[in-house]
């Protein structure tokens, strides 16, 4: 098969697989392995992460289409990650650097150069990865990264890998405000509320409900069997917590403003929407993606 054979093969497999990601309709719990088979499409790898920091906190959590089977050797990496991941923009993700460009390890450093970092030595090398590209995308108080992996020993990514990976990062940052969008949406109102404002009380969060519902504050006294005195009571603390002056403005923060974006990180949220199967791991407080996320 010629060189131009080989590419139109990966270009069709590439827009096929962009066609199935969006036929998914994934949310956030779904969305990672949608993100890996669109990766695999996109370059060939030995390893696709998918990683969300939350950059209030600087917390992230990460899950792989194929994990080193060696939890020792995990926490090794995973710990002298964090300790070098600020010696280069390139490994702390840093929003700001990437911007909306898909780069590669090699893009930065030679094999040689490589070899004798720091963090190649202790985070990389001793599970047998070299190669690396990857693009970050910044939402609603997340940035999400996705990047693909080759072993020692395996070409660099090619320039054509690259660009699709860029073209890639468009749909994969359509898909994941959808996602977004759907794990909200089909929250239960009561759920929502826990997420948008932890600050209420049970019974606030009772009344915030009835409120978004369109109900009297005689209808709410009435439902919950409590003193209208009282209703009208909890109305004020709602508005003052979720920062509105009226009953419309409480049902629109209710219905449409982002629920995730202000507190904890989603995943460690009750009534979590995110995929169980992925390793959760602390960032330090102040790392490149956090500082980008609060510039």
């Amino acid at each position: 098969m010629t060189l131009l054979a080989d590419a139109e093969v990966a270009e069709t497999g590439f827009m096929r697989r962009l066609v199935e990601l969006y036929a998914a309709e994934p949310d956030l719990h779904r969305l990672p392995r949608e993100v890996f088979g669109c990766v695999d499409a996109t370059a060939a790898n030995d390893m696709v992460a998918y990683t969300e920091f939350h950059l209030g906190t600087g917390e992230f959590r990460a899950e792989f289409s194929r994990i080193d089977p060696d939890p020792e050797r995990r926490a090794r990496s995973a710990a002298a990650y964090l300790r070098h991941s600020r010696s280069h923009p390139f490994w702390s993700k840093d929003p700001a650097f990437f911007g909306e460009r898909a780069l590669r390890e090699s893009d930065f450093f030679s094999d040689e150069e490589f070899m004798a970092l720091p963090i190649a030595q202790e985070a990389f090398l001793p599970s047998g990865a070299h190669r690396q590209i990857a693009f970050v995308i910044v939402h609603e108080g997340y940035a999400l990264s996705v990047s693909a992996h080759r072993v020692l020993g395996a070409p660099a990514f090619t320039d054509a890998e690259r660009d699709r990976m860029q073209a890639l990062r468009a749909h994969i940052a359509r898909v994941y405000r959808q996602a977004l969008e759907r794990s909200a949406q089909a929250m239960p109102p009561v759920e929502r509320l826990i997420h948008l404002c932890p600050d209420l009380t049970p019974r606030q969060r009772d009344v915030a409900r009835w409120i978004a519902d369109g109900k009297s504050n005689e209808a709410i006294a009435r439902l919950l069997g409590i003193r209208l005195d009282t209703v009208k009571s909890h109305v004020r603390q709602v508005f003052e917590k979720l920062g509105v002056d009226d009953r419309l403005g409480a049902a629109l923060a209710v219905h449409r403003r982002p629920p995730f974006a202000q507190l904890p990180p989603m995943w460690t949220l009750p009534g979590s929407r995110w995929s169980p199967a992925g390793l959760q791991t602390i960032a330090a407080a102040g790392s490149s993606a956090a500082e980008s996320g609060k510039a």
